[in-house]
């Protein structure tokens, strides 16, 4: 009995989920982006970085001509107000060397970024004291990316794993701030959600809030799907994740793309 009406719930949930105000922006401004900054917390640092599989999964296209980077500025429980982001992009410093096999230092021959992938604090959006906040640096960030010739883009985050109803909020509070921006919003969040009713046999969390390896490789396909439009099923990229599980996340990633954009056109 207890099974079952967690299932009517997390049904609830997901139906919920998708009653939020339509997505104005659909796909992003960029053609074919190849640079990449990630600005958040450790919701993105966990599993040695959501980068990791981002690029991980591009990389491992067949016939793929292009040659992906991204760079990363995680801060410990940070919210986007704790962002410096023009220091990112102006501070000469900031991304000036690197070490190459010899151990010599080389300078960096492109610093630019197409896109800025940006989350904040997991509570921020939703909070009747943060709420505002959120609002306020999503459109300063934002502002200030674009008169650097860098799209911003929000990634939603998930809810904790015992309040699965957190999820209706935050999904609307990123809808809404995208739009408000004109920014393209990757439903993590909602993907998160969608895995838990599908197949809660994988456990997407480390804790009650952070991710676990399934849960980053799940944002970071839901991220592939979403910049690049293109479905991660089948891709061959293991983050050490065993191949039916992967197949399943993958498909969670492409089913939450297409729900959140294409059935609200």
């Amino acid at each position: 009995m207890r099974q079952i009406f967690l299932k009517i719930i997390l049904a609830v949930i997901s139906i919920n989920a998708y009653a939020y105000e339509e997505p104005m922006i659909k796909a992003p401004f960029s053609d074919d982006p190849t640079s990449f900054l990630l600005i958040g917390n450790s919701f993105m640092y966990y599993n040695n970085s959501m980068h990791k599989p981002l690029l991980g999964i591009y990389n491992s296209i067949k016939n793929n001509t292009l040659n992906i980077k991204a760079r990363t500025f995680y801060i410990n429980g940070s919210a986007l107000s704790w962002h410096d982001v023009e220091s990112y992009i102006n501070n000469p410093n900031v991304g000036a060397f690197k070490f190459n096999s010899q151990n010599q230092i080389e300078p960096f021959e492109d610093r630019s970024y197409d896109i800025a992938i940006m989350q904040d604090c997991s509570q921020c959006p939703i909070h009747p004291e943060l709420s505002s906040d959120f609002h306020k640096y999503v459109k300063k960030h934002a502002r200030t990316l674009r008169n650097q010739n860098i799209e911003p883009v929000l990634m939603m985050t998930w809810a904790y794993k015992s309040q699965p109803s957190m999820i209706e909020t935050i999904s609307q509070e990123y809808t809404v701030a995208g739009n408000e921006n004109k920014l393209l919003i990757i439903p993590a969040g909602l993907a998160f959600s969608r895995s838990i009713q599908s197949h809660p046999e994988i456990d997407l969390y480390a804790d009650d809030k952070h991710p676990s390896r399934e849960g980053t490789y799940l944002a970071a396909a839901t991220i592939y799907a979403s910049i690049f439009q293109t479905s991660p099923i089948g891709n061959t990229y293991e983050f050490g994740i065993e191949p039916e599980v992967r197949k399943k996340l993958q498909s969670i990633a492409w089913e939450t793309y297409l729900e959140y954009y294409t059935n609200n056109k």
